[in-house]
């Protein structure tokens, strides 16, 4: 089926390798989770709304934020906002799933978007992509101080 794909270096040494799941949608947060779980090294946490998510991300520190637009109470967008101004999980890259947001904003934050989150390859090609670009943005950033 798919190659497994190998954490980047920034997810085994500066975070954990968790994907924190923000989706509302039982069925779908699932199956993100089976199909992260099934075809990648990653481990999951799931949670359906804002709170569980900032509570969540402070305890697992992620590698990666998978976030629902369109959630009680909070949006995707006002939940990375929020873990972008804490110390532990500023600068952990994400993909928006599902809803579409004002596009802008997603490019002016520098998410991921991911419209067909049913589709398995889709999915682990995405989260390839967005730890790949994290990995080489903060390899350069640290050869711009050597």
């Amino acid at each position: 089926m798919f190659r497994r794909v190998m954490p980047p270096a920034a997810a085994q040494t500066l975070r954990s390798a968790t994907i924190l799941i923000v989706e509302d949608d039982t069925d779908l947060g699932e199956f993100l989770q089976q199909a992260i779980d099934e075809e990648t090294p990653y481990t999951t946490a799931v949670v359906a709304d804002g709170p569980h998510a900032l509570e969540k991300a402070q305890q697992v520190h992620p590698c990666l934020l998978l976030l629902d637009y369109r959630l009680p109470g909070m949006t995707g967008l006002e939940i990375y906002d929020c873990l972008q101004d804490m110390e532990g999980t500023r600068g952990v890259p994400a993909i928006m799933i599902r809803a579409i947001p004002p596009t802008e904003e997603l490019q002016r934050r520098g998410i991921y978007q991911l419209r067909q989150p049913k589709d398995t390859g889709n999915v682990i090609r995405m989260i390839t992509h967005a730890l790949a670009s994290f990995e080489e943005q903060r390899l350069s950033e640290s050869q711009q101080y050597v």
